[in-house]
Formats: structure tokens, C-alpha cells, sequence
């Protein structure tokens, strides 16, 4: 998949399984920009919006788009959801996707993409999702740059740091001590500290 020509900015976009996380689900909605996409399915079963949403809505910078999705059938919603993801995906290769939902099926269609390079995650609000946007090369580069460590072993921490961050779903103080781990395992407790030490801040 090749990407439009001019699209130069990474598009994000959030796809709210609303018959699922309801207004909690949103939390965070007034924090997206104006580059920021919305895209909000819902049904007869789930079609309310409070007042303290709606405001939230209105006031986001972000674009926002409605489906309300025929249920008939069993997983009607989340079948629509998860071909609405492809379609955006097949238009703009270079987005950013997060499926805002606490079904775990999800995960399945979020696994199927990753392997085509997708940036893809479920998280179960939009504020959740902030943890995937926030781990930039840039900021690795910077972080092992002041560590002497062979190539090999600086990807390596790469590897460990990329992965277990990408771990949408899992708390931070897990995923801070499966690091830990990891890096113990290969460099022993004493150096995994100065290794530790100068990654900690990107794990967030």
C-alpha cells in the first residue's frame, strides 16, 4: 500500500465502539486537534449523549463523524466498525488508528494490520491512547545516546522499550517491571540499572 502523494502529516484516527464504552469512552476528546479524526459508531441500543458529552464534543478540536449502525444480527456494530477501518486504512496507509472499545476482538483486527506496518491499538478511552503517540525515535535515540553500548545491544533495548510500550492495555508499573526484567536477563543488574535509569522516562 502506497501512501496519497502530499499526505506529509501521520492523520489520527479514533473509532469509538460506543455501544460498548459509552461516554467514558470519549474521555479525553476535548485534548484532540484540529488534524484528529472522530469517527463515532453507534446504535438504537446506545444513542444518548449527555449533556457534559455533547459539551465535550462540541468544543473539540477534532473532526467528528456519526454512524448509526443496523444491529440486526449479533456483532453488527463491531463488523461495521472493524470494515470501516480497512476502507480509512486502504486511504490514508500513514495514519495513526485507535479503536476505543473493551472488546477484546478487537485485538484481532488490530494484530491483522500490524503486520502490514500499521500503527494500530485498542485502548478503552481516548485519553488511554496518548501512551501509543508517545514514544518517538527521536526520543529513544536521545535516551541510548549517552549509554555505551554496542549496536547490537542498543537494538535490543530498542526492541524491548518498542514492545512492551505498545502493550495498550497493560499497566505501566507492569510493563516498567517486564523491562526490568528483560534487560536483567541479558545485562546482568548492575548495568541494566544505567540502562534503566535512562529509559525509565519514556515509559509512560
Amino acid at each position: 500500500m502506497s501512501d496519497k502523494k502530499g499526505e506529509k502529516k501521520q492523520k489520527r484516527y479514533y473509532f469509538i465502539d460506543y455501544e460498548n464504552v459509552h461516554k467514558a469512552g470519549l474521555h479525553g476528546i476535548d485534548e484532540l486537534n484540529k488534524s484528529d479524526n472522530v469517527i463515532i459508531f453507534y446504535s438504537k441500543n446506545a444513542d444518548k449523549l449527555p449533556f457534559s458529552l455533547h459539551s465535550q464534543i462540541i468544543e473539540t478540536k477534532a473532526k467528528i463523524t456519526y454512524f448509526e449502525v443496523d444491529t440486526v444480527g449479533k456483532n453488527a456494530l463491531d463488523f461495521q466498525l472493524a470494515s470501516y477501518i480497512g476502507y480509512i486504512i486502504g486511504q490514508h496507509p500513514k495514519c495513526i488508528c485507535h479503536v476505543i472499545s473493551k472488546d477484546a476482538g478487537f485485538e484481532n483486527v488490530c494484530n491483522f494490520w500490524r503486520k502490514y506496518g500499521i500503527k494500530i491499538c485498542r485502548t478503552s478511552d481516548v485519553s488511554q491512547s496518548k501512551k501509543f503517540d508517545s514514544l518517538k525515535k527521536s526520543e529513544i535515540k536521545s535516551a541510548l545516546s549517552q549509554l555505551e553500548l554496542e549496536k547490537e545491544d542498543l537494538d535490543f533495548v530498542k526492541d524491548i522499550l518498542t514492545k512492551n510500550v505498545e502493550r495498550y492495555d497493560v499497566p505501566i508499573p507492569k510493563i516498567k517491571c517486564d523491562i526490568n526484567q528483560e534487560l536483567c536477563k541479558r545485562f546482568g543488574s548492575e548495568k541494566t540499572k544505567t540502562i534503566y535509569s535512562a529509559i525509565k522516562p519514556l515509559i509512560k
